[in-house]
């Protein structure tokens, strides 16, 4: 019989002891995995908001974190509106009704404005308008272009995907004139059953608020691994025109009642009646630098006036791993090694009552002419089986752990979690680590089996 063969005999013999040796390692393992893996779900899904096209978040005065994660991620809620006018002094003269270019649209390349407050079966409507989609880029991995450019000065450039424009998975994007048009993120489309032509009506400020007039689907994203494909997009003229939604000016019959406006013959609200929840800024680069500089400047303007502050998605996001996500993925981490090192401590105390029960057989096997390095390699390999088996099934547990909690992450944190989400490189090294941990617990009984005196057993 073959050193396997009489290892895994041995376990069989032992099945009850074995096989709840083989459990412990597997639940510490599933820990392990389930950590690994959301931590870097959840890390990779706030990277993925790196590059989306713009560089700066403007908004209501208030946390500059929760402007990203609203704005950005479409998790948290709104802080506070700011007027259109505000809107207006990042847009060029042609696109102003006075002719004058605003104060800051030197400084701007796009400036697209969003509206929050709806949802639509769980996800959230955002108001905005045709640039959304028409103008802003996604991709360019973590940092966008400063990334490139301060990889560059560091002779280290950082992998990343070239920006590139929206595609439509079907239809097209929502025109200008299309009052009550929308457009749905590819997750959204995909979990809802919707498709081009379909009408949905939004509810206000919750999924159980008052249902707004429909819209109708213009267009299908392709997916893009960003927060976009959470989120329903409406034109923002049509946004405006349901209840609630105007802001109330003396004197005006839309104060208390809202517009009158109906998708049959709409009519666009007043500009003294508009306001928005945040305004999405790509900056203008200069020759041969990153726009991002163009952005610090343009963000000291901003937050020194009182009618608004600007965020930079990256800088937020950053200070959001580094002092939250990553220590407590850390401390996480630990205590699941621990459980797993618990584990390893139970196959020593196994393979030890294991020796001292077999120290017999091991006489016998000795006198049949075995080696003492047989004997060694007996008990070693049966060690590995154990840690191999309970991190296989523990490893097949952790995904099992993560695809059953994954509705929960992305209601409450709007990240995207299955069976088969993955942290590959950290979840490889298990292998070895297990295998290492398998020959420690081994070692000593595995000494004590090779040191077996014959004449003692058989005597």
């Amino acid at each position: 019989m073959s050193l396997f063969g009489i290892a895994w005999r041995t376990i069989r013999q032992r099945l009850l002891t074995s096989g709840l040796t083989a459990l412990s390692l597997a639940l510490g393992v599933a820990l392990v995995v389930a950590t690994l893996v959301i931590g870097n779900v959840v890390t990779q899904a706030f990277n993925s908001g790196s590059g989306l096209g713009y560089n700066m978040i403007v908004g209501a005065k208030g946390s500059p974190l929760q402007l990203v994660l609203n704005s950005v991620y479409l998790v948290s809620k709104p802080i506070e509106n700011i007027p259109w006018a505000f809107y207006e002094e990042f847009l060029p003269a042609e696109a102003r009704p006075d002719g004058a270019a605003g104060r800051y649209a030197g400084s701007v390349r796009t400036a697209v404005p969003i509206c929050m407050g709806d949802y639509f079966r769980g996800y959230r409507v955002v108001g905005t308008n045709a640039a959304h989609f028409d103008r802003l880029t996604f991709g360019g991995g973590v940092g966008g272009s400063f990334g490139r450019w301060l990889g560059r000065l560091t002779g280290r450039p950082a992998a990343a995907s070239p920006p590139r424009g929206f595609a439509f998975a079907r239809g097209r994007n929502f025109k200008a004139d299309e009052f009550f048009g929308g457009v749905l993120g590819s997750d959204v489309a995909a979990k809802l059953g919707l498709d081009v032509g379909d009408p949905f009506s939004p509810t206000h400020g919750a999924d159980d608020g008052l249902v707004h007039d429909p819209f109708t689907v213009t267009g299908i994203l392709a997916r893009t691994d960003t927060p976009v494909d959470r989120g329903v997009y409406v034109n923002m003229e049509g946004f405006y025109l349901q209840d609630g939604h105007a802001k109330p000016v003396a004197g005006s019959a839309a104060a208390t009642a809202g517009h009158e406006s109906k998708p049959g013959d709409p009519v666009p609200l007043p500009r003294e009646q508009r306001e928005v929840t945040a305004i999405l800024v790509e900056t203008v680069a200069l020759p041969g630098l990153p726009a991002e500089l163009m952005a610090m400047e343009l963000r000291t303007q901003i937050n020194e006036g009182r009618d608004g502050q600007a965020a930079e998605p990256i800088r937020e996001i950053g200070v959001l791993l580094g002092l939250f996500v990553r220590p407590l993925q850390l401390l996480l981490l630990l205590v699941t090694t621990l459980v797993v090192i618990v584990s390893a401590i139970g196959i020593l105390v196994s393979m030890v009552g294991s020796a001292l029960e077999r120290s017999r057989d091991v006489a016998v096997m000795r006198a049949l002419g075995a080696r003492r390095s047989q004997v060694l390699a007996t008990v070693l390999i049966e060690a590995l089986i154990l840690a191999l088996g309970g991190g296989l099934a523990g490893w097949a547990l952790g995904h099992a752990i993560v695809a059953a909690i994954g509705p929960l992450i992305t209601t409450n944190a709007g990240v995207s979690a299955t069976f088969f989400s993955a942290a590959p490189t950290a979840e490889l090294l298990l292998v070895p680590l297990l295998i290492l941990l398998a020959v420690l617990a081994a070692l000593m009984p595995a000494v004590a089996a090779y040191r077996t005196d014959v004449a003692k057993w058989l005597g």
